[in-house]
């Protein structure tokens, strides 16, 4: 009877110790804690390996890898703005295959087109590395982490002028109470102040030491001359001023009868208008200034000349409402509608309003003289005679007779 209850008792203890060995404990799964790279030598793996626990490791952490090129595309992503660019989708990929990219390089490199390598892709079943399917290669100055293109193209604005209109800078100017020429817009245009008034072109401002040789006469001398009070050739070389503010549109040794001639386009404001004019200036030995540039009152142009030796040296001076005449005056009246008496206009315009815009001014306004071939035009070349003519001489007497009597 002992017997039989030993036996059942070993034979309790023995299922009992059976029943407890095959007792299993489950862990608790860990959150996955990744594992940083160094930065100095990048490790291919899967994007996320996660190892499952065995009976023998039961209280082991799981071992996480995060794949470098993850990091890399998040950081791109944060950098590079949404707008600007497109992610093209991946192509897809066989079954049982995870994805592996080469890290991003962080050196910068230059704009052409790189040799695309094809990524490769690791079979999870043979653990050998398989060629993944190919991806257009992009032009970019880093080497992609993932393929990206252009979503906006580039444009530029192209600003139009227009010749009706003044520019922004001077629009002011023209919206004033005065009224402006139109220019046509096949006219070459330049710009230049108003002038504030006008001098007379030698021994400035007055003409202090010279006198008007010869005078305006409407259908007969459409000009004045104007000489120094010495005589002869003693005003040869003399400085020859511009009258007023302005820009010359001609400069040019014409020959004939004119030798070196300037033409100097004035702009001003009389009764609430823009109006032009034209001073011609005649006969002169050197020319200082060229076409197209800005001149002020009183800055020096020229030098008094002869014509090439056919007169005594003197200035001629001309002032034109006509701003077409240019060197074809036979192709115009020759009277007040054309022209201004020289004298009269500047002693009525010797102080005007004026303001610090610049107006638009046509240059290319003498269309008769495209007819004249100034280069082989001929210099008169008989000598002057020395005395000039009777009003000259006479005119020379009177300008001696007020000088003295001062």
């Amino acid at each position: 009877m002992v017997r039989k209850f030993f036996a059942a008792l070993l034979c309790g203890l023995v299922l009992i110790g059976t029943i407890h060995a095959q007792e299993v404990f489950v862990p608790r799964q860990l959150k996955a804690k990744p594992v940083l790279e160094p930065k100095t030598k990048p490790v291919a793996s899967a994007d996320v390996s996660v190892t499952t626990p065995t009976a023998q490791q039961t209280r082991s952490e799981p071992t996480v890898s995060v794949h470098p090129a993850n990091i890399q595309i998040r950081k791109a992503e944060a950098v590079t703005p949404h707008n600007a660019i497109a992610k093209t989708p991946a192509a897809p990929m066989p079954a049982g295959t995870i994805a592996s990219t080469q890290p991003a390089a962080h050196k910068s490199e230059s704009n052409a087109a790189k040799p695309t390598v094809a990524p490769t892709s690791i079979n999870a079943a043979t653990n050998k590395s398989e060629p993944a399917p190919s991806q257009p290669a992009v032009a970019s100055t880093k080497k992609p982490t993932s393929t990206m293109t252009l979503s906006t193209p580039l444009t530029t604005s192209v600003a139009t002028i227009s010749l009706h209109k003044p520019d922004a800078a001077i629009s002011h100017a023209n919206a004033e109470s005065e009224t402006a020429p139109t220019i046509p817009a096949s006219m070459q245009t330049a710009f230049t102040k108003l002038a504030d008034g006008f001098d007379f072109p030698v021994g400035k401002p007055d003409a202090q030491g010279y006198y008007k040789a010869r005078g305006f006469r409407s259908h007969g001398h459409l000009g004045e001359d104007w000489d120094g009070v010495g005589g002869g050739d003693t005003d040869l070389g003399d400085p020859i001023y511009s009258i007023g503010e302005g820009i010359v549109v001609f400069s040019r040794d014409c020959h004939m009868g004119w030798g070196n001639v300037i033409i100097v386009r004035h702009t001003f404001r009389e009764n609430g208008a823009v109006k032009y004019v034209d001073a011609l200036y005649g006969h002169l030995q050197t020319m200082i200034v060229h076409r197209g540039q800005t001149v002020t009152r009183g800055q020096k142009i020229a030098t008094m000349g002869t014509a090439h030796g056919l007169y005594d040296a003197h200035l001629h001076l001309e002032i034109r409402k006509n701003i077409e005449i240019g060197m074809s005056r036979a192709a115009f009246a020759r009277d007040f509608n054309n022209y201004y008496d020289p004298s009269s206009f500047i002693a009525s315009h010797r102080h005007l309003a004026t303001s610090t815009n610049k107006y638009r001014v046509a240059m290319n306004t003498f269309t008769h003289d495209a007819k004249i071939n100034f280069d082989k035009a001929r210099n008169y070349t008989h000598s002057h005679s020395g005395g000039g003519s009777g009003e000259s001489a006479a005119n020379l007497k009177k300008a001696l007779a007020a000088q003295s009597s001062h």
